[in-house]
Formats: structure tokens, C-alpha cells, sequence
């Protein structure tokens, strides 16, 4: 898992976007971290391995100009500096989208043969794919010549494919999830549609609030600050794109795998999970996800991050739990990376 957040609006995006990585980082990132920004028909972005706090010592990501942007924590999954995110779309030397994303295959895993064929035509038809690196895991898509690349770098990819042959952004990214879908959720930005963040998502979470100055979207919304609204949750198998003040949410026609209901009862099931095991002492997102998956009826796909997320919030508001970070080995030599343990108070 990793965690996203986005902002558009009046503001600075980047310092905003900073504070909202902060609050979530140590859930399920903080090993690659990466941010981009779209100004004046630019768009901006810095990535490595590592914290937010290295990020910002060793990039100019807290300057990266405009009033919209995304910012991305990823787990210690592998790769180098180049499998940071975000993941940018070029054509004749310009970045025309940066694309960041949360989740794993998953369920659709054994689609991974028709997913990297697809990674090598993408190559083929000439999309240049940053991440390629040695093999090392088959998780990722793996190449014919021994090499391998994020699969974010191929969403990536296929999304500009998309918008090439002349989808919106919104139509595009629903249309590459339904080529290759996963237990995902992921944020655009373009330079075609430079004052909205596009979304698409399957099954990982990913909250929206609106400020008088704009729109946060976050993986949790913990992550929001004092002055968001009220949030909601981005439906399941759905696309859309976000602006300072709306959001327009388009279903997919065909959801490419059936995600369990989340419904009151299964949330507050979680909450009561999640109560049950914080009594025996502090626990991280991993060991509370774990557990919670015992609440969701059968289904392909339950959205168990999201319900867990929604526990730790409610649980928050009542001054029930403090959170509390603590530095683990980081991604590569000499590096440490946040991870929260929550516990009762």
C-alpha cells in the first residue's frame, strides 16, 4: 500500500500537499516519495528514495510553483529512485501528465502475462517507460529481455495512449483501469485539463473534502486539515475529475470484479475490531488490516484499508487513540523511513 493526496485550488498546492503527506505517511509509505505540481502549462515534479523529510532536503519540492498537484508515499516494495512516484506521460520532450497511484493487483493477478504483453506493446509503440530496471520480483510487469516495470509506469502510459486517441483525461484513466485493472486508486494530472485533478478508482480508498479555497483528496482522511469539510468517499469502480469547488463522478460501465459492500454495519464491525486489538497494545495499519478482513462477507475484492481508515478517524474525533511515529530502515543503506503505531489513550 502507499499513500496519495491532491489539492486543487487557490492556494499553493505544494506546502498543502506536504502537510497532508505528513498526517499519513507512516501508515503505508515513507520509503519512495514523490510530488508534482501543473503551472502555467508546466508541469513539475521531484521524486527519490526515501521520506518526506529527505524529499524536501534534497528537491526543490516545497517550492514547486501552482495552485494544483499531487503528492505520493510508497511502501518498501522495491526499485530505485525511478519506481518513486509520480510516474510522468512524455511526448516530443514534454511532460504532458503525472500519474501516482495506490494498490496492488491483487485479485487480478493472474492477468499478469496479458499485463506485461501490454507493458511491451506500450514500449513498442514508442512510450518511454523510466522505471525499466533488472527483473527482481514478478509482482511488477516483466519484460521479454529480462527487465521490469512498475505497473504504475504502464498505467501511466496507457493513459496518455488514451488521451492520444482523444479520450478526456477522466475517460482515459477509466478506460486504462479497465484494461488493466487492480485493487487501485490513482490521481492525474494534465496539461489538457489543467485546472482539475482526474481520478479513477477500483477498490483502494481515496477521500475528498472541499475547503473554501479549494479541494483536498487524501487516502484517509486523517489526513486532511482543520479547515476541510466534511468528507466523502470516491465511489468504488468509478472514474471522474476534481476541481477547486465540484466533482464529477462517472461510473464504470462494466466493474471489473465484484467489490464487498461497505456498509454501516461493516464499519462499525471494523471499528469494534479495531478497538479489540489497540487493548492489547499499539498496533500499526498492517496488523489492524489483517485482522478487519474478518468482517467482509465473500466477495473478489473488500475494501478493508478503507473501513480500517474510517475506525482510526472515528476513534480520533473521540480522543479515544494518539498516534505516534517510529523510524524503521528505510528503502536503501543508511536510510529510515516513518511508521505509525497507534494505540489506546
Amino acid at each position: 500500500m502507499c499513500n496519495i493526496a491532491g489539492y486543487v485550488g487557490s492556494r499553493p498546492a505544494a506546502p498543502l500537499l506536504i502537510d497532508m503527506m505528513r498526517r499519513q505517511e507512516g501508515l503505508c509509505g515513507g520509503f519512495y516519495t514523490g510530488i508534482a505540481t501543473l503551472h502555467e502549462g508546466k508541469i513539475y515534479y521531484a521524486k527519490l528514495t526515501g521520506d518526506l523529510d529527505r524529499l524536501l532536503a534534497e528537491t526543490e519540492a516545497a517550492r514547486l510553483p501552482g495552485t494544483i498537484g499531487i503528492i505520493h508515499s510508497r511502501s518498501k516494495s522495491g526499485g530505485g529512485d525511478p519506481w518513486a512516484h509520480p510516474f510522468v506521460g512524455e511526448r516530443d520532450g514534454v511532460v504532458r501528465t503525472a500519474y501516482v497511484a495506490n494498490g496492488e493487483t491483487g485479485w487480478f493477478h493472474p492477468r499478469m502475462a496479458a499485463y506485461n504483453r501490454l507493458a511491451e506493446d506500450l514500449l513498442g509503440q514508442g512510450y518511454t517507460m523510466h522505471s525499466q530496471v533488472k527483473a527482481e520480483s514478478d509482482a511488477y510487469n516483466l519484460l521479454s529481455d529480462g527487465t521490469a516495470v512498475h505497473m504504475s509506469d504502464v498505467m501511466s502510459q496507457l493513459i496518455l495512449r488514451n488521451m492520444e486517441r482523444g479520450a478526456d483525461a477522466p475517460t482515459a484513466m477509466g478506460e486504462a483501469y479497465g484494461e488493466m485493472p487492480g485493487e487501485i486508486v490513482g490521481l492525474l494530472l494534465s496539461l489538457a485539463e489543467p485546472n482539475s485533478i482526474a481520478y479513477s478508482r477500483i477498490s483502494y480508498p481515496m477521500a475528498l473534502s472541499f475547503a473554501d479555497h479549494g479541494a483536498y483528496l487524501a487516502s484517509t482522511a486523517l489526513a486532511f486539515p482543520a479547515d476541510a469539510g466534511t468528507p466523502q468517499i470516491l465511489p468504488v469502480c468509478s472514474c471522474g475529475r476534481v476541481t477547486r469547488n465540484k466533482v464529477e463522478i462517472i461510473p464504470f460501465v462494466q466493474p471489473p470484479c465484484v467489490i464487498a459492500d461497505l456498509d454501516m454495519n461493516i464499519l462499525r464491525g471494523v471499528y469494534d475490531v479495531v478497538c479489540t486489538l489497540l487493548r492489547y497494545g499499539r498496533k500499526n495499519m498492517s496488523d489492524l488490516v489483517i485482522s478487519a478482513k474478518a468482517v467482509f462477507p465473500p466477495a473478489d475484492v473488500a475494501v478493508t484499508d478503507l473501513a480500517v481508515y474510517e475506525a482510526l478517524r472515528w476513534l480520533q474525533q473521540e480522543g479515544k487513540i494518539k498516534i505516534e511515529s517510529v523510524p524503521v530502515a528505510g528503502a536503501a543503506p543508511g536510510l529510515t523511513a516513518p511508521k505509525f503505531y497507534v494505540s489506546l489513550v
